[in-house]
């Protein structure tokens, strides 16, 4: 085995700043916090019902879901800077004119350019830049950090847009989401983030793959069609289940809780998903395959499934349950990356990412109108948390066989991982074995959030 050598100034002090730069674009996936903001001030302003006004939400919605995975691919050929800077360019032009939109159908229109945008300027540019910039063992713990972005995008928008809404209206809210999106995917792309190094470049790690030309991204993504279609339908079911965090206010009261405590509720749950990403990442790190899968799944079981029936019984665990349930919730956006990196090598992650967030996104826009007909239908929320948590275990399932998939594949292909976990000694057998190099991969790299040196590349045959 080789050790790559010591990284030199200039890469760590890049590597650092793209790093706060994707921080801010995930701050800027926290925008449809301040969307709801719009919903009363906007069908007043166009004289439409709040429901045909909320069109514009599904048209940004769909519009975002069928564009990530064409985003992953242009991102793959031109780099992930330009990419972002252009997606947050589109959007945050789109807000402004859609602040001073004639009529709810240029409204509609101009929600669809705003979607195409979105695909490139939070998630998809935001995960892409940490897994191609961290490729030392602590990857799992700085996207943990990262992924908080989005909470506290949400917390800034709390405290600030009640301030704005009332000084300016629909017209000064739209503007102000248009204004933080800039800020948050044009200033820190022109400012902060830089590409991560490619195949040949100066610094490119050895997990690097070429896919620079046309030819060699198609070879690049050969023979991995079906682990993106497994991760992808992973990705839609833990949207269904995640619909819980949009449906809080309304779960709660109808076990029996008053306002006030579903606002406490809702706080607790937030500051709680802000501590599972870190935590998650961290145990990515430190823990073989089937520990961290076998964690994953005791949190699926014990989230919302034992919420549900601690209300229901009205069982004085209601608060530790839901920082459970925090907890699982955040899996899909901290672990499931991970796996999907470990599975792909960084170079696909775009590509793969993308279709993955086509999947969520996809979730998202029917997971909230699936938890409110099964209220219709039966009279509560129970049904849906139960089956929110079983498909979230079969999602898991899902992200197992197409992490076990992937790694075939590169095992294959005779590729090397440089965060020295998950890649085989073996591609057909050596999968078990795999986790024992972890452990002792672990204890003999000396690595640090800043990475000071990457560890020795693990071998694949």
């Amino acid at each position: 085995m080789s050790t790559t050598p010591q990284l030199s100034a200039t890469y760590k002090r890049q590597r650092a700043m793209s790093t706060i730069g994707a921080f801010g674009a995930v701050m800027t996936s926290s925008t449809p916090v301040a969307m709801g903001f719009l919903v009363i001030p906007g069908s007043e302003h166009f004289g439409v019902t709040k429901a045909q006004f909320l069109i514009y939400f599904t048209l940004f919605l769909v519009t975002s879901a069928l564009m990530f995975s064409v985003t992953g691919r242009i991102m793959n050929r031109v780099g992930i800077r330009i990419v972002l800077i252009v997606g947050g360019l589109i959007s945050s032009l789109a807000w402004v004119a859609m602040a001073f939109a004639p009529n709810i159908y240029v409204y509609y229109f101009l929600a669809f350019l705003m979607g195409i945008g979105a695909s490139g300027n939070n998630l998809l540019p935001a995960k892409s830049l940490v897994m191609g910039w961290h490729v030392h063992n602590r990857r799992g713990t700085v996207l943990g950090i990262v992924a908080t972005g989005a909470a506290f995008g949400g917390l800034i928008i709390g405290f600030i847009f009640p301030k704005v809404m009332a000084a300016g209206g629909f017209v000064g809210g739209a503007i102000g989401v248009g204004v933080m999106v800039f800020i948050c995917s044009v200033v820190t792309g022109v400012l902060l983030v830089r590409n991560p190094p490619r195949a040949g470049e100066e610094n490119a790690d050895a997990e690097a793959v070429d896919t620079t030309t046309k030819d060699n991204r198609k070879a690049a993504i050969k023979g991995f069609g079906f682990t993106i279609v497994l991760l992808a339908i992973g990705s839609f079911l833990f949207s269904l289940e995640g619909a819980f965090g949009s449906m809080q206010a309304a779960v709660y009261p109808s076990f029996g809780f008053d306002l006030a405590s579903a606002g406490l509720m809702i706080s607790f749950y937030s500051i709680c998903g802000i501590v599972a990403k870190p935590l998650l990442g961290f145990l990515h790190d430190k823990l073989g395959v089937k520990p961290l899968f076998i964690v994953l799944v005791a949190l699926f079981i014990l989230g919302l499934p034992a919420l549900a029936l601690s209300m229901q019984l009205g069982l004085n665990l209601t608060y530790p349950i839901l920082a459970i349930a925090a907890l699982s919730l955040s899996i899909p956006g901290v672990i499931i990356p991970l796996v999907a990196v470990n599975a792909a090598g960084h170079q696909r992650f775009p590509s793969v990412y993308g279709f993955m967030l086509t999947g969520s996104f996809i979730g998202t826009g029917l997971g909230a109108p699936a938890w409110g007909l099964v209220f219709d239908l039966t009279g509560s929320f129970t049904l849906a948390m139960y089956a929110g948590g079983a498909l979230g275990l079969l999602g898991l399932l899902l992200a197992y066989i197409g992490l076990k998939r992937g790694i075939k594949v590169r095992a294959a292909e005779g590729e090397t991982s440089t965060t020295g976990i998950f890649l085989p000694e073996d591609g057909e057998t050596g999968y078990e074995e795999s986790e024992e190099l972890t452990a002792e991969a672990a204890a003999a790299v000396v690595g640090d959030l800043d990475g000071d040196s990457r560890p020795e590349v693990a071998p694949v045959k």
